[in-house]
């Protein structure tokens, strides 16, 4: 490890105090002493001058500096080519004016805002201005006082534009004498604050530091010991306005594997995606997560900018691009408090990336006494959730695959609870004993066929099972689902099946019998934006949407079950084929609501009339109340808009065709909300969705659970 440099601990000691904070220093030094000292600089977008020298001092010799004012050093040589990347800058503004009266007015240099009433947070708040000599002039920003509110009649929420900065002049004479121009930066002024046992550290905007003291605490690792292939250390600048040296640094590299530690997030680190809503590379890093012990949280997603005039994703590989952000409490305000060991996990990751040990002493995980999630490999998001489960075959009466993996992959609480009907329905009861007040319910199936016979040639027969046409899934690859295992083959005129074998007697010896069911091979093709196409997304979206409600609920949610109100969570067989499973259901339960979570067959194609069913991708999901099986009470529809409204859910109504579980239950006293989301080309093997969409749904399914179990 690296020693304290002279400098940098009169620097600590001078912003910190003296003997009350001088346990925390010597307690956890190294990246005690870059947090600190990074979150006392200043460094607004396009001004990170006092950031990148400390990093320049802190990197030593070989480091670059580009034309934005970015750094990078590289360690080691050859494959794999690694970039990490994290930002140097703050949110904060530049003088874009000088009033007659000696105020200043402002430009924000943050884009967007890292919290919706940014400005408004400023209010009354002491700010630096460093002038271009060099010097730091204070200054406050202006705000209205609450004697005189009768008689603003306006609103208290500010922009830039309404911002005014009091640094004492009286005239613009007089604040020129002091050095103030136009483009002079005006960030917050700092104060450190520790948090008693000193592990959390607070100040403004400290979470945008973050990613850099867990970069630079790797850096010292990698001194030491060679990593994996070749590592390039990016220290970018202007995160906060369009990420301007993250694209600099990115065109010049030739990395393989791109990291990028990003500001902002949830109080536990992220691991999410750079682009899209799922990545090889997010997968990778939460597999060594979770071999090292790492409390990390999975994202679907992390909010990114690349400007108003750039449309394409810059990764040079969307799949071995991933995003990190060190866990911040209060995220994008002024207090922004980050655990120091938020800070030390986030660098072992990273070293554990290309291929260097960090020694188990010096880090003390947190324990939160959480409940740990029961995963099988690969679950990380809800996208590569619906990806697993869109992979495996479940023609309707031959759900098993798809059952057992929803089972294996339920928390082991709800495991306890889980239990399979006489139908093939897989229930898990919330709540108290008792009849379901509310069910959830997804279906497991899938369309495709049924091998009918094998002929003396060795063609096998099909009958389909579902709605379906045919002729969509004619001269292309299927796959044959026997008992020892898939075989490839091609269905070819009026469903005959060519496996390629000669004689029945072939057909035997491999396995195939009447019976064995048939689906188009599983494809999952990211397409422009948020979009996918794959099979089967009709349910297991659905299922993926339950699966991950229940792999959400907190420790202190999970015991506060033995008092809920009992709610089930239903995986459904054989929807495809006349809602049977839902109909056994219904029969021996009514609820007094159902929310059906299901598809929404979308007229959002030039291939159909739009007079029915558009609900447009990307404009969230979709209530379908009505459909060809009922129509939605109107009171229950507009009750669950108005929740999504009131959380920022983008919400839709629908009116289609089809059937849906939940019109099953109708007749037995329950009133049906069909939840849903777009979906083109429905029941062919290229169906299409859009991931906002589906997280949407998501969102009001988590909200929705959570109000029929806890509500009063």
């Amino acid at each position: 490890m690296r020693s304290t440099s002279l400098h940098t601990s009169k620097a600590l000691l001078a912003r910190w105090g003296t003997a009350p904070i001088l346990g925390a220093v010597f307690l956890c030094a190294a990246h005690a002493e870059h947090l600190g000292e990074l979150a006392t600089l200043d460094g607004a977008a396009g001004n990170e001058d006092q950031v990148r020298q400390y990093i320049e001092s802190q990197l030593g010799q070989d480091a670059e500096v580009d034309n934005t004012g970015s750094i990078t050093k590289t360690f080691g040589r050859g494959l794999p080519r690694t970039l990490i990347a994290a930002g140097l800058d703050e949110p904060g503004f530049v003088i874009s004016a000088i009033t007659d009266n000696g105020y200043l007015r402002l430009k924000r240099l943050a884009e967007p805002p890292p919290h919706y009433q940014f400005e408004s947070l400023l209010q009354a708040q002491h700010v630096t201005v460093r002038t271009r000599t060099g010097e730091n002039l204070m200054g406050v920003v202006a705000a209205p006082s609450v004697h005189l509110d009768d008689e603003r009649g306006h609103s208290s929420t500010r922009t830039d534009k309404d911002l005014y900065i009091d640094i004492g002049a009286s005239t613009a004479t007089e604040a020129r004498s002091a050095g103030v121009e136009v483009l002079d930066p005006v960030t917050l002024d700092k104060r450190l604050i520790r948090f008693p046992g000193g592990r959390r550290l607070s100040a403004p905007w400290i979470a945008s530091r973050a990613g850099a003291a867990s970069l630079l605490r790797l850096a010292e690792r990698l001194s030491d010991d060679p990593p994996e292939g070749t590592v390039t250390l990016a220290f970018v600048t202007q995160q906060f306005y369009y990420n301007t040296g993250l694209l600099r640094v990115l065109q010049r590299s030739a990395a393989d594997r791109v990291i990028w530690l990003a500001p902002g997030g949830k109080p536990r680190s992220q691991i999410a995606p750079a682009s899209g809503w799922s990545s090889e590379l997010q997968d990778e890093l939460w597999r060594l997560a979770s071999d090292h012990d790492l409390d990390f949280q999975q994202a679907s997603s992390f909010s990114k900018t690349f400007g108003p005039f750039r449309m394409e994703e810059p990764w040079p590989d969307a799949e071995q691009a991933a995003v990190l952000s060190v866990g911040a409490e209060h995220d994008g305000t002024p207090i922004e408090t980050i655990h120091l060991s938020e800070v030390e996990k986030t660098a072992r990751l990273l070293a554990a990336s290309v291929g260097i040990t960090w020694a188990e002493e010096e880090y003390e995980p947190v324990r939160r006494g959480k409940t740990p999630v029961n995963r099988p490999a690969g679950v990380d998001s809800l996208a590569s959730l619906i990806r697993q489960l869109a992979s495996l075959p479940g023609v309707s009466g031959a759900e098993s695959a798809v059952r057992d993996w929803i089972r294996q992959s339920l928390p082991d609480w709800a495991k306890h609870r889980s239990r399979t009907d006489d139908h093939g329905n897989l229930i898990v009861p919330l709540g108290t004993d008792g009849p379901p007040g509310a069910i959830f319910v997804a279906h497991m199936d899938e369309i495709g066929f049924k091998v009918k016979g094998i002929g003396p040639d060795g063609v096998l027969s099909v009958e389909s099972l579902g709605g379906l046409n045919v002729s969509l899934f004619e001269w292309r690859p299927v796959i044959v689902h026997t008992a020892q295992g898939p075989l490839d083959a091609c269905m070819t005129m009026r469903g005959a099946v060519d496996a390629g074998i000669r004689s029945a007697d072939e057909a035997e010896s491999l396995g195939i019998t009447a019976g064995d069911t048939v689906t188009v091979p599983r494809r999952w093709s990211r397409l422009l934006g948020q979009r996918l196409a794959a099979s089967a997304l009709d349910d297991r979206v659905g299922c993926g949407i339950l699966l991950r409600t229940l792999q959400s609920l907190s420790a202190a949610e999970v015991r506060k079950l033995s008092k809920a109100r009992p709610t089930w969570i239903v995986f459904s067989s054989k929807e495809e084929i006349g809602l049977v499973g839902a109909e056994a259901l219904a029969k021996e339960n009514s609820p007094r609501r159902v929310y059906p979570v299901d598809s929404f067959v979308t007229s959002d194609s030039p291939m159909e009339n739009p007079a029915l069913a558009h609900a447009p991708l990307g404009r969230g999901f979709v209530i379908r109340a009505l459909d060809t099986s009922g129509i939605s009470n109107r009171a229950e529809v507009e009750r669950v808009a108005s929740l999504a409204r009131s959380h920022g859910i983008p919400v839709q109504y629908g009116v289609t065709s089809g059937g849906n579980d939940g019109s099953r239950f109708i007749p037995y006293g329950a009133v049906n909300i069909p939840l849903s989301w777009p979906l083109r080309y429905s029941h062919t093997g290229g169906e299409v969705s859009d991931l906002q969409d589906i997280e949407a749904l998501g969102k009001i399914v988590d909200l929705l659970l959570r109000e029929e179990l806890f509500a009063r």
